[in-house]
């Protein structure tokens, strides 16, 4: 299985889809590269993490994520993730109570949304 990590800087929006598996064979990897992008300049004011073509997820991914997360927190960067209602990756993040660190939602536009100033926002709360 090949796994891909895409990203893509949206103005000060750093959004990074997984895409195949976050495992221990892969996790390592994955971390250093976010690592990486949260630390250039400018950084970004908000990393989301798109899990939505994620087909698997383990115990050592969760970990790795939130490494990356704590990373974020003594950045001041704000994070979050992206998990489709019913796919692996939000029972998985149920599971091992993941949700309850970072905000999960079911889609990327959402989530940049609720980041946005009251002022600019163009959805609803």
């Amino acid at each position: 299985m090949r796994d891909d990590i895409v990203s893509k800087r949206l103005g000060g929006v750093l959004v990074v889809e997984v895409r195949g598996e976050l495992d221990i064979d892969t996790v390592l990897r994955w971390t250093t590269v976010l690592e990486a992008a949260i630390c250039e300049l400018p950084g970004p004011h908000l990393l989301v993490l798109d899990l939505s073509m994620l087909e698997f997820l383990s115990a050592r991914g969760v970990h790795g994520m939130l490494k990356v997360f704590a990373l974020c927190r003594q950045r001041g960067i704000s994070a979050c993730l992206i998990a489709p209602p019913g796919s692996d990756a939000e029972r998985v993040i149920e599971l091992t109570g993941l949700g309850d660190r970072v905000p999960v939602f079911a889609h990327r536009l959402l989530a940049i949304a609720a980041y946005q100033p009251v002022e600019v926002r163009w959805l609803p709360s």
